[in-house]
């Protein structure tokens, strides 16, 4: 493939990460937006996530038994239509307002995002020199930050624009119009969905009609495949990668999730919802920034050591943060951002490094993993309406401190090329 066409291919590519940014970070407004209005518990509010990422751990294997099948394009083509037809399902459950209708859709749209990813990721990995896998990957995960970045904004004006009145003033409201204000939240989330719902069908138009050419890796009968994805586990690096994985999606989520609760908490920072969504976005903003500086810098330095060292600044912000009050927490969170931005694509491509022919099951493995943002959420939400939101961020200091391991891990167990390769070869015979 061409230096032309390799960077074409990575910027249609790209504006597909930009797009599920956005869908990513908007769970984060839907999570207090639904805990108001369907009056839920923070665990009960955290199945938002759960629905969310744990279509990834249903989804991800088969994901890459559709890639083997049918090759990078076409999957990428049907995860699109299948995240359109989650967003358009939006419309009947704001009708309907009905939370498990919610649950439903939103679980659609990452059934779609994960086919995705599952396609996206290992296809940038491989759109050029190997060495430079982990570089791009930051880079196609910058773009993505930048729609976590403006998805709070969209999700303040389209949905936490109304002044939600208090306790007090909806203890007054009259049946009539109580069923009237929770009609005009739960319609609230319909018009940014079907926006984006229209977006993706004229991206499945775009993708089909671009010159992105669909690699297919050599095909496999549907045993060797499974036996193939079995053996794999056998290489080290995948398997603590796989857990590294599990970690931090479980951690960002479980951060972002409570964000805007914890900051609004008068014992924390005691902003308002609007105010809190305004710092989320710049959190990710932050991430952006910092995913393209990224970029360049992984270009020069070994990326097992760059993870190492954001690892081990991000606890220790995160141990700052939450020992503090007032209106240092928000810089706080927001220089976190800045931090985790190159763990998800760096931990990936040291994951799959050396993997060759086999790297869409890798990746599949690699997303099933995903699953710990569907996870972890419900346990920090336990742990919130028990000892408070504070002491929940336990859970992703302990999920930080083991990526920091497995940085420190591929730092000191740095194969050759011509090693790693061996030894998958070996481990698959």
């Amino acid at each position: 493939m061409s230096y032309k066409s390799s960077t074409r291919s990575l910027v249609i590519i790209s504006i597909l990460f930009f797009i599920w940014g956005i869908l990513f970070c908007m769970n984060d407004i839907l999570v207090p937006h639904f805990k108001a209005l369907f009056t839920l518990s923070y665990f009960e509010a955290s199945m938002v996530q759960f629905t969310f990422f744990g279509a990834y751990l249903l989804i991800s294997i088969p994901a890459g038994k559709i890639i083997t099948t049918y090759g990078y394009k076409k999957s990428i083509v049907f995860g699109l239509l299948v995240t359109a037809t989650g967003c358009l399902l939006f419309y009947p459950a704001g009708s309907l307002k009905l939370y498990s209708m919610f649950l439903l859709a939103l679980f659609f749209v990452s059934s779609g995002i994960a086919i995705m990813q599952v396609a996206a990721n290992p296809y940038v990995a491989i759109l050029g020199k190997p060495e430079g896998a982990a570089s791009r990957l930051n880079l196609a995960q910058a773009v993505s930050k930048s729609g976590y970045a403006i998805a709070p904004y969209i999700g303040a004006f389209f949905i936490l624009s109304n002044i939600r009145p208090s306790q007090n003033t909806m203890a007054t409201f009259s049946p009539q119009q109580l069923e009237a204000y929770n009609a005009s939240q739960a319609s609230a989330v319909q018009t940014p969905y079907l926006i984006i719902a229209g977006i993706l069908l004229l991206l499945v138009l775009f993708v089909h009609k671009s010159g992105l050419p669909n690699i297919k890796e050599e095909t496999t009968t549907d045993e060797s495949f499974l036996r193939s994805l079995k053996k794999a586990t056998q290489y080290r690096r995948l398997v603590f990668g796989t857990l590294a994985i599990f970690m931090y999606v479980g951690a960002e989520v479980s951060t972002d999730a409570f964000f805007i609760s914890f900051l609004s908490n008068k014992h924390v920072a005691g902003l308002t919802e609007t105010a809190a969504a305004a710092y989320l976005s710049h959190y990710w903003l932050c991430a952006t920034i910092t995913g393209f500086i990224g970029f360049i810098v992984l270009k020069y330095v070994k990326p097992a050591k760059a993870l190492t060292v954001c690892g081990v600044v991000t606890l220790l912000l995160f141990s700052v943060c939450l020992t503090s009050s007032g209106s240092i927490v928000p810089i706080l969170l927001v220089a976190i951002g800045g931090f985790i931005s190159i763990m998800f694509p760096t931990i990936f491509s040291l994951a799959i490094e050396g993997l060759g022919d086999f790297t869409s099951r890798a990746s599949a493995i690699l997303f099933t993993a995903v699953v710990g943002g569907a996870l972890l959420p419900p346990i920090q939400g336990l742990i919130a309406d028990q000892a408070g939101i504070r002491i929940s961020y336990i859970i992703p200091c302990i999920s930080y401190a083991y990526i920091t391991w497995f940085g420190l891990f591929c730092t000191k167990n740095l194969f050759k090329k011509s090693n790693q390769k061996l030894h998958y070869e070996q481990a698959i015979q």
